[in-house]
């Protein structure tokens, strides 16, 4: 693995080589094609010159003392051939400076006399014979050299300052990256409210420190609710355990007869039961919260397994006074996990019984919207505050925190919720003080598609 302080700074020295190599690769190429245009246009403009002269060379002959009849002759020097290849003129200098072994119609060749000169030169046949010119060039190759020389020293101190301003830049250009890591590393547990300034950075930033803060949002409420979560946990198993462990000390020091002991007994087994089941929805509730669960999905008819949850909760409705009817409906094929559906509607009913009087009427209805089909489950009970409303699907949450922990713990609306999701669906709620409420479950007819985890034992 890479070190800590390599895998730190490797990216910056990455941007700072590439942006040196880019740069000095720019100026090679600059420099290197001008220099080379140059030398072709000497060369070419040379050739020039060495056509003329052979053309003129041709023309007007040869004078006296081997000088071409051309007063302004431009050449430097010539040799002229018959068809046999045989030197018939030349001028003094023309051993010197024209190299042998000249191709004629071929292009322009440089030769270096040796008296250190420069001389390029050209064969021509015309008419016959063959001229051989030639020119000197040798400020034009000492104009060359010095181009060459002036690029390497251009080059040198280029490459420098490229390398050197591309790590300044790759420095600054990832101050942003630094500072978001420093925030980062500043954010703890004790510090969730701490927030990367999404304001200050490149718009290449920007987006990922906003998205960087929403996760972090995300996380502070989550840390919110596990607190209170946990919290809500320890007040809801103080009380059974309280209740073992005092029913357990009375019985210690005061029993006296088997017919005491039973009664001891009996309300260790109630409270274990209680606590038993608190596990159980406390544990379906995880379950539900983790992305690998998944359901035992069928396909159920709605109308009638809603009728069998009826008949199921009947005998407590009376018991308690109230009035369990079931609207009527066409069969209703669904695909659900037909014991997560029980046990919702369950939690439903036993909610709805537990806030309506006597006399009063708890209905349960089914039925298809769109490609959604709808679960209601209706009383006349006392109903619910609006200011309740927002939260009482949360865990552990009882609009009337008076209510002795034996009446509830909390988490019947919270399966609720869980049972809709699980299913692609949404639980809704909607309830006047003193009149009643409706809870409505949501869920697609087609089902999630999952396959999936037990849940718990309802209360019944």
């Amino acid at each position: 693995m890479p070190s800590k302080t390599a895998a730190s700074w490797s990216m910056g020295r990455r941007m700072a080589v590439w942006y040196a190599a880019s740069a000095t690769a720019l100026l090679l190429v600059a420099t290197t094609t001008l220099y080379l245009g140059v030398a072709s246009s000497l060369e070419a403009e040379g050739d020039e010159v060495l056509e003329y002269a052979a053309a003129s060379l041709e023309k007007s002959g040869v004078g006296p003392g081997g000088r071409p009849a051309h007063d302004d002759w431009p050449g430097d020097g010539y040799r002229v051939r018959d068809a046999a290849g045989a030197v018939i003129a030349s001028s003094p200098e023309a051993d010197e400076r024209l190299p042998p072994g000249l191709v004629a119609g071929a292009g322009g060749v440089d030769h270096r006399t040796p008296a250190g000169r420069w001389v390029r030169a050209v064969s021509r046949e015309i008419g016959g014979r063959t001229y051989e010119v030639c020119y000197d060039r040798t400020r034009e190759m000492e104009l060359l050299r010095r181009y060459r020389r002036w690029m390497a020293l251009i080059l040198a101190p280029a490459v420098l300052a490229s390398s050197v301003l591309g790590a300044v830049v790759a420095r600054r250009g990832l101050r942003p990256v630094a500072e978001i890591a420093a925030t980062a590393a500043r954010i703890g547990p004790d510090r969730l409210g701490e927030r990367i300034a999404a304001d200050r950075l490149p718009a290449e930033l920007s987006d990922l420190a906003a998205t960087f803060n929403v996760m972090l949002d995300r996380l502070q409420e989550s840390f919110r609710r596990l607190e209170r979560f946990s919290a809500d946990i320890a007040h809801e198993l103080r009380t059974p355990v309280h209740a073992l462990r005092n029913v357990a000390e009375v019985a210690l020091t005061t029993s006296q007869t088997r017919a005491d002991d039973q009664e001891a007994l009996a309300v260790c087994l109630e409270s274990a039961g209680g606590l038993a089941r608190l596990i159980d929805r406390l544990l379906f509730i995880a379950r539900a919260d983790s992305p690998r669960t998944v359901l035992e999905l069928e396909t159920v008819d709605l109308a009638a397994e809603l009728e069998s949850v009826r008949e199921f909760y009947e005998p407590a409705a009376s018991q308690a006074g109230i009035e369990l009817v079931r609207l009527p409906s066409p069969p209703l094929p669904c695909r659900v996990d037909r014991t997560l559906m029980q046990q919702a509607v369950g939690n439903l009913l036993t909610n709805a019984f537990a806030h309506t009087p006597r006399g009063g009427r708890v209905s349960v209805a089914a039925a298809v919207e769109g490609a959604d089909v709808v679960i209601c489950v209706s009383d006349t009970g006392s109903g619910i505050a609006p200011e309740h409303l927002p939260r009482i699907f949360d865990r552990f949450y009882r609009p009337d925190p008076a209510r002795p922990s034996g009446a509830g713990c909390g988490l019947g609306l919270a399966i609720v919720k869980s049972f809709a999701e699980l299913h692609g669906g949404r639980a809704e709620i909607a309830s006047r003080p003193g009149q009643g409420t409706q809870v409505t479950l949501r869920l697609p007819v087609a089902g999630p598609g999952r396959i999936g985890p037990a849940a718990p034992s309802p209360d019944r």
